[in-house]
């Protein structure tokens, strides 16, 4: 491994731990009961134990743990010099992945923590902080940068536009795992604009339909390049 991908390598591993972390030092300074959930129009539906939130965070660091091991063993399997090039080359990928998305998540904690602890001394029925208007923008952020990495992919059981037809062309993956980025750095972008103009629910269906519609046109571009080998 290269110093610039142990260097990469450690800062996930440090991200990792910042959600739970952040949780733990939240919860000390929160009431006892906070709101735990909100329905899709942003009301409180439920209030619960300040300590649920040490669940969120658990939960937010297991994704980026698992981001991490993937990065790390990502060419325990490999068998030859061009698997191994290949594994190399994803693994760094994981990595950039895996810090966007732990960022996020850490961002997401702490807003999450100042909001349950301004609602909890205010009494409130219904979120104090924009929850869908801060998805929104992360996820656009998060499309884009998959975007950028999708076409930088090689050939692998993970990432990417994953589908059988693809498995033994080479030319078509290449074009496929293009198209996708194109799809989803589109997807992003259309967030981003999105989440200036909109608010609660709608946002919601919003980033749905934009993953979505992402996913299903990378899946229908890949099938025609598959069968134009």
């Amino acid at each position: 491994m290269s110093k610039k991908e142990r260097v990469l390598s450690w800062i996930l591993l440090v991200l990792c731990a910042a959600p739970i972390l952040t949780a733990v030092v939240g919860v000390q300074f929160l009431p006892d009961q906070i709101p735990v959930h909100y329905n899709v129009a942003g009301e409180i539906d439920r209030w619960g134990s300040k300590y649920e939130e040490l669940v969120l965070g658990v939960c937010f660091s297991l994704s980026g743990w698992i981001l991490w091991l993937v990065s790390r063993f990502s060419g325990a399997f490999a068998d030859t010099e061009t698997e191994r090039v290949q594994a190399r080359a994803n693994a760094h990928i994981v990595r950039v992945i895996g810090i966007a998305v732990q960022l996020f998540l850490t961002v997401l904690e702490v807003v999450m923590l100042i909001g349950a602890a301004q609602e909890a001394a205010a009494g409130a029925v219904v979120s104090s902080i924009p929850f869908y208007k801060i998805m929104g923008i992360g996820c656009g952020i998060l499309f884009l940068v998959l975007g950028n990495i999708m076409p930088k992919t090689k050939p692998n059981p993970i990432m990417g536009v994953r589908l059988p037809w693809l498995e033994d062309h080479p030319e078509a993956w290449r074009k496929s795992q293009r198209a996708g980025g194109i799809a989803f750095a589109a997807a992003g972008a259309l967030c981003l604009v999105l989440s200036l103009f909109l608010q609660g629910a709608a946002l919601f269906w919003v980033i749905m339909i934009c993953a979505l519609g992402a996913a299903v046109v990378s899946c229908i571009v890949s099938l025609r390049f598959s069968r134009a080998q």
